[in-house]
């Protein structure tokens, strides 16, 4: 690379560039280090702030005039929800352990899981909870009146 002269005013002109970034620097340093400055910072975020609330605020009027939800109702609706949810799970979780442990700790095990048949509550008719299958099955019908349906 040829070497630059004395009179390359590219040279000059990065010299210059690089003194004014220095003194610059140098100023700013000073100037955020001053009491003043951070008096004057802090009252600017407090504005800032208290302009923020006084938004959020008058926003939360004028969606509440509109009858819209405003944001702290949709979080409070989702945090509901997700604890819905998670009581829903919970009780999943129980109806699929039926009293024999978790179903969790089933799979830990290495037995397999299986979800549970439900439970036959339901008698049919003319059957009694102390007969058995075959009595019950060799149990007449009631009869039904002519003209009326039953579902």
């Amino acid at each position: 690379m040829p070497q630059s002269s004395p009179l390359d005013p590219m040279a000059m002109w990065r010299e210059l560039t690089a003194q004014w970034e220095k003194s610059t620097n140098e100023f700013a340093n000073e100037t955020m280090a001053s009491d003043p400055f951070r008096q004057g910072m802090h009252g600017g975020m407090n504005a800032s702030l208290t302009a923020q609330k006084a938004l959020g605020d008058l926003m939360a009027r004028y969606l509440t005039l509109l009858n819209l939800p405003t944001r702290a109702d949709i979080q409070a609706l989702g945090e509901q929800l997700q604890r819905i949810d998670d009581h829903l799970a919970n009780i999943s979780r129980a109806m699929e352990g039926g009293g024999r442990g978790s179903p969790a700790a089933s799979a830990m095990a290495g037995a397999p899981v299986a979800p549970l048949a439900p439970r036959r509550t339901k008698q049919p008719p003319g059957a009694t909870r102390s007969a058995t299958p075959a009595k019950a099955a060799a149990a007449p019908a009631p009869k039904r009146p002519a003209g009326k349906r039953t579902r």
